[in-house]
């Protein structure tokens, strides 16, 4: 029996199949066969993948808003932490970052990191998470690849509207990039940049430069060490 494969319908009513791959301002735009099946290339479906291929067991995310990636998570255990929730969300902790890590004594598999898009909050979600990471666990990072200045604007909010925003989560990435540190980092080219860091060794990117949007432009592939979705199922 032949395989029906999926496929999705574009807005200009363009088909892509599987294994297409369509570039677009958020990165790749593709469909794939992850660990746990066909889906389309984002967030969500990496960590899916991680968790189907590794067996993992305890997921954390910071920052949940409306749950829209946190529902879609097909693991045994997972805990929220968020502040400000838009809605009712089941094992939701409504707090801080901060706060949780300061009261936090168990390790997690996976933890995604999404929440307050600015530097100084974003390196010290990465620290909390490395504390409490298991050994051959993973840190999740969205919004790593901002594509314009505008995308990486430290307000989220412009004349009373809220355009899509990255923020500055790309510096606290870069600078684990360019450390020397035990940690195995490259970042997935789909849905704004998704930032993988695992304990392990990668080459870090050598540099003296200012964090600023034109230094991320001209050593985007090497600085964010960035690999296709393809190659992060091979990879991981």
């Amino acid at each position: 029996m032949i395989e029906k494969l999926p496929y999705l319908k574009l807005s200009n009513g363009e088909l892509l199949k599987t294994g297409e791959v369509k570039n677009t301002i958020m990165g790749e735009l593709t469909i794939q066969k992850f660990n746990h099946g066909y889906d389309l290339a984002s967030r969500t479906s990496l960590i899916n993948h991680l968790i189907s291929k590794y067996n993992f067991k305890n997921y954390l995310e910071i920052g949940v808003r409306d749950g829209r990636n946190f529902e879609k998570i097909l693991i045994k255990n997972k805990v929220g932490v968020d502040p400000n929730p838009t809605k009712d969300i089941i094992n939701l902790q409504k707090i801080s970052s901060d706060d949780f890590f300061k009261i936090n004594k168990d390790f997690f598999d996976i933890i995604f990191i999404d929440g307050l898009h600015l530097e100084s909050q974003v390196d010290r979600d990465i620290e909390g998470s490395l504390k409490f990471l298991s050994d051959k666990g993973f840190i999740i990072m969205h919004d790593c690849n901002p594509p314009t200045e505008f995308h990486q604007r430290d307000n989220y909010e412009v004349n009373g509207k809220f355009p899509t925003w990255n923020g500055t989560v790309w510096k606290s990435f870069a600078k684990l990039r360019m450390a020397e540190l035990n940690l195995e980092i490259s970042c997935v080219n789909c849905d704004w940049g998704v930032g993988i860091i695992k304990h392990g060794k990668s080459k870090p990117f050598k540099s003296t430069q200012s964090l600023d949007f034109k230094f991320l432009d001209n050593n985007r592939v090497e600085l964010l060490n960035l690999i296709s979705v393809e190659n992060f199922i091979k990879k991981y």
